[in-house]
């Protein structure tokens, strides 16, 4: 469950910031795609917190941003 909620919260992650180069950062689904990975990501740290609670270990997660799809000004 917590590698598939990481795996959703990065694509949507990269699409948004593909959005967001193409449309500009105000654009209403840049704003929906940010909105849902806040939403992803409170629901990970309920998770996170849980197992935290049961002392069992899990690999931190890490975003990478994909340097060839990013274009810098």
């Amino acid at each position: 469950m917590r590698e598939k909620l990481l795996e959703k919260i990065e694509l949507l992650r990269q699409q948004m910031v593909t959005l967001g180069l193409e449309c500009g950062l105000n654009h209403p689904d840049v704003l929906r795609y940010s909105k849902e990975i806040d939403k992803l990501h409170n629901e990970l740290l309920q998770i996170d917190h849980s197992l935290s609670k049961g002392a069992v270990k899990y690999k931190p997660y890490r975003f990478y941003i994909m340097e060839s799809k990013v274009n810098f000004a």
